[in-house]
């Protein structure tokens, strides 16, 4: 013969067992629990992503303004030697 390790049924018919609210409970907590965790998640790679987007953009903006300023130069440098002559 096996033994059951359950508690025996003690709630009238119709109610729900006081076990099993507590049961569902303490599911529903986890499972808030691991929903804030992904939310917080998703929100730290939303914000790296546009961490990330930034500091390309800035990258790109800091190398086309030395170009301008370069080629400015440049011209500023040639049109003094043109004049010169």
């Amino acid at each position: 013969m096996t033994e059951d390790n359950t508690p025996p049924d003690t709630h009238a018919p119709g109610e729900t067992p006081v076990v099993d609210a507590a049961q569902q409970q303490r599911d529903f907590i986890k499972a808030r629990g691991r929903r804030n965790v992904m939310i917080a998640l998703s929100l730290v790679a939303f914000m790296v992503l546009i961490f990330s987007i930034t500091a390309i953009r800035l990258t790109q903006n800091v190398s086309a303004r030395q170009d301008a300023m370069a080629a400015e130069e440049e011209a500023v440098t040639g049109d003094e030697a043109t004049s010169e002559e």
